[in-house]
């Protein structure tokens, strides 16, 4: 294993590994999932000696030996593979040198074969499963994709490709322009989540969607939405409304719809990264209003109960003016201290460049430079004793992000 920092337990180093190397593809990844292991939503494809497109499934999430999660992220290029001996055995990370760690992974929950009265998957019905956490997806059409400035510049962020109205908001019946999902949508989605929460395999939900054209309408989208999954789900687990940042009166709202937290992502603490990456968010809301929603509904939910996520590494890159690395740690670390210091949990994801967006796939955030943030921002939360919050993300649940790892490896505890 390359070694990427000094002072980091094993285990977070195992799983930043994971994250960013990758495993190249073998066959034994294909096996875990018919042996139940919790599909990606994104197959392996490759060609057939005659040039057909095949379509392999392969699992979501690794589980590693301390019960933390990590994605499966499939790289041919990577030095690292899934082994076994033989059906039956335990999985295991492998380099050309032979097993280096065990491995295993996340498996399916039962409630995934439940079909709606009307023959809907959960995935039809807009609900995923990500380890432990349910995310509630009814709307994933973004309106920023659809608007554009004056000068006829997309408003959408410019590190996201997943927004985009097509096939999947299309089957989930999402109408563009529309804020409120149709009641067929929630009536499914109240279906799956009861079977869900009746299984007893999730802790907690998550709702999320594409981002609307202001706060007014994020909370017309998202009350309804709050209110079938409170009902659906009673009081045995938790809900996290991830909108957009709205005004403290729509937190209030959605606290009052079934929502018992918040996280709406600011995405950059830098002002003027904030106005170039993500116009429709510095149109539609603004920097200052989206910190004032963060502080608002820390009055709505209480000291801890909301949360930011800002993407580490597009202050680095065009269209922001630019920072060094230093310079955007600096950054992250003043705007992780406000907010630790008024109740708002931050998080930091890094930097993964997709097609269709404004960066080249090889401009993704360097490991070193992540775990360094990761380390700085967690000297933060231990100064204060503030643990990541479980209802926000756990162990069982967090694939892309290091802050409960650092947490836990090193005893601050929730």
């Amino acid at each position: 294993m390359q070694t990427i920092g000094c002072d980091i337990p094993g285990a977070v180093l195992w799983k930043t590994e994971l994250m960013f190397r990758g495993v190249r593809y073998t066959p034994e990844l294909a096996a875990a999932v018919s042996e139940g292991a919790a599909e990606n939503y994104w197959p392996y494809t490759r060609r057939d000696a005659s040039s057909r497109l095949l379509q392999i499934p392969i699992p979501y999430l690794f589980r590693l030996e301390n019960g933390s999660v990590a994605r499966v992220r499939v790289d041919d290029t990577s030095d690292l593979a899934v082994r076994r001996a033989q059906r039956g055995d335990g999985f295991a990370l492998c380099d050309g040198d032979g097993p280096l760690y065990p491995i295993d992974f996340v498996q399916a929950h039962s409630w995934q074969s439940l079909r709606t009265s009307d023959g809907f998957s959960h995935y039809e019905a807009g609900v995923e499963q990500l380890g432990d956490m349910l995310v509630v997806n009814v709307a994933p059409g973004c309106e920023y994709h659809r608007s554009n400035n004056d000068a006829g510049e997309s408003m959408k962020c410019a590190f996201c490709a997943y927004g985009r109205f097509g096939p999947r908001s299309t089957a989930l019946g999402q109408v563009p322009g529309q804020e409120a999902p149709g009641p067929h949508a929630l009536r499914r989605l109240e279906e799956v989540l009861r079977a869900a929460a009746a299984s007893g395999e999730a802790r907690h939900v998550s709702v999320t969607g594409g981002s609307l054209l202001g706060p007014a309408q994020e909370a017309e989208r998202y009350l309804p939405i709050l209110v079938t999954c409170r009902r659906a789900v009673g009081d045995r687990l938790t809900i996290t409304c991830g909108s957009g940042a709205v005004d403290k009166v729509h937190s209030r709202q959605f606290r009052d719809a079934g929502a018992d937290s918040c996280c709406y992502n600011m995405e950059t603490w830098d002002a003027a990264t904030f106005e170039a990456v993500l116009p429709g968010k510095a149109r539609y809301m603004g920097r200052e209003r989206w910190i004032e929603g963060l502080l608002g509904a820390v009055e709505v939910f209480g000291w801890g109960r909301v949360a930011t996520a800002f993407v580490a590494g597009i202050e680095m890159l065009p269209p922001a003016p630019g920072m060094e690395a230093g310079e955007m740690l600096d950054s992250i670390v003043e705007g992780a201290t406000f907010l630790l210091d008024h109740g708002v949990v931050p998080l930091c994801s890094p930097l993964w460049p997709v097609t269709g967006t404004a960066y080249r796939l090889d401009q993704g955030l360097q490991p070193e430079v992540y775990l360094q943030l990761e380390m700085e921002v967690f000297r933060l939360r231990q100064e204060r004793q503030f643990p990541v919050p479980a209802w926000l993300t756990c162990p069982g649940c967090s694939h892309m992000l290091l802050e409960v790892d650092f947490d836990r490896e090193f005893g601050l505890a929730g």
